[in-house]
């Protein structure tokens, strides 16, 4: 079994989110285990599992159907985006190995490129190349300066067309661990504050290492001010229990409160451990955001 959680630049119409839920299941045997969409990101992300061929047809229908209905043209999300099927993380699970993940990206890859004339990627244990093996190397300039990238020697496609798609940019793929991706909402309008918190706690910054965080502005039913968006990329080493005591502390400095959290997709049971603020961090997840309890039904 593989994993794979497709990001798809599109968080509001749900409509084009439940076609491609329909086209997933329609066209593979996958089973789409979770779905998270978010207005403000503008953005979906989904959760599927499935074996290689299982997973290869779920992501062809999803970006068959992503690249039809998306236009990033017109899309005004706060998180950083290049593609109408942004990226596609291949996740090993039960019975497989990161090194068949990596095989099936550079399937998946050259098939999305082959059939939908759109340029792809590779990044993580994918890559082939230092320079462009983290996400944010090659979403940095956004989809909007992607054509001038492009047209660089160190920036051809690993797969498809030297140029991005007019409409759906280009799309990521690739194999890496398991990652988890959380949110930290703080009762604050000041955007500067976030920023300075994921600055202070961010790996590439000298703070956490496995932790990239950005701070953002989000407007929701959920929550309106400035929010510490999280991805840890090693949760064995740096636990999320420090992640979030990380930025706990540095808010208290800030003189910000914390006004929630929010997990996005799922998270393995192991990392669901220790304590934030005398709070275990089991307090924070619901039952059915493990990944294990999904894969039991």
């Amino acid at each position: 079994m593989i994993e794979s959680i497709p990001n798809i630049s599109e968080g509001r119409n749900g409509t084009i989110i439940r076609q491609i839920i329909g086209a997933i299941e329609q066209n593979s045997r996958a089973e789409v285990i979770d779905s998270s969409s978010d207005c403000s990101h503008h953005r979906t992300v989904l959760t599927i599992t499935g074996s290689e061929l299982d997973v290869q047809n779920a992501i062809l229908a999803t970006a068959a159907n992503a690249i039809r209905d998306i236009d990033l043209r017109e899309h005004d999300g706060i998180h950083p985006r290049i593609g109408a099927i942004d990226v596609v993380p291949l996740v090993p699970l039960i019975g497989s190995t990161l090194e068949q993940c990596i095989a099936l990206s550079h399937t998946i890859g050259k098939l999305l490129a082959e059939t939908l004339d759109i340029p792809v990627f590779l990044y993580e244990d994918s890559s082939r190349l230092s320079h462009r093996r983290r996400l944010e190397q090659i979403r940095k300039g956004g989809f909007e300066k992607l054509k001038t990238k492009l047209q660089h020697v160190d920036w051809q496609p690993d797969y498809g067309p030297p140029r991005p798609h007019p409409s759906a940019g280009v799309c990521v793929v690739g194999a890496r661990g398991p990652l988890i991706a959380f949110n930290v909402n703080l009762r604050s309008q000041n955007l500067n504050i976030a920023r300075q918190i994921a600055l202070t706690i961010r790996s590439s910054n000298g703070g956490l290492p496995f932790v990239k965080a950005l701070g953002l502005l989000v407007s929701t039913n959920k929550h309106n001010g400035v929010q510490i968006s999280m991805n840890l990329t090693d949760y064995k080493r740096t636990p999320l229990a420090v992640a979030l005591n990380a930025v706990f502390t540095e808010a208290s400095k800030h003189k910000v409160e914390i006004s929630g959290t929010e997990l996005i997709g799922l998270i393995p049971a192991e990392a669901v451990v220790g304590n934030v603020r005398n709070m275990p961090i089991d307090k924070l997840i619901a039952p059915n955001q493990i990944l294990e309890s999904k894969l039991s039904q």
